[in-house]
């Protein structure tokens, strides 16, 4: 079982695709894209997913990518233990 992670593809339009090839986020966990997730806002600010329903965000996609790695290691500990 992987962690669900949310995705506006309006969000990665502006760069956060990064995500999508990434190999250890694509093996570890379940990507889920919408068209709009009503976060306009947050969209036009930063970039962003919903990580099991938590907001995680990054000034850059690069950021963006190395904060989901660091929940998904975290979440896979939970589950682990």
């Amino acid at each position: 079982m992987n962690p669900l992670i949310e995705c506006c593809e309006q969000n990665l339009a502006k760069g956060a695709e990064l995500l999508l090839n990434d190999p250890f986020i694509e093996e570890n966990g379940d990507v889920v894209s919408y068209s709009c997730m009503n976060e306009c806002v947050l969209c036009a600010q930063t970039f962003f997913v919903l990580f099991e329903g938590e907001r995680i965000t990054g000034n850059t996609p690069e950021e963006l990518v190395e904060n989901v790695k660091k929940a998904i290691l975290l979440w896979q500990e939970d589950m682990n233990s």
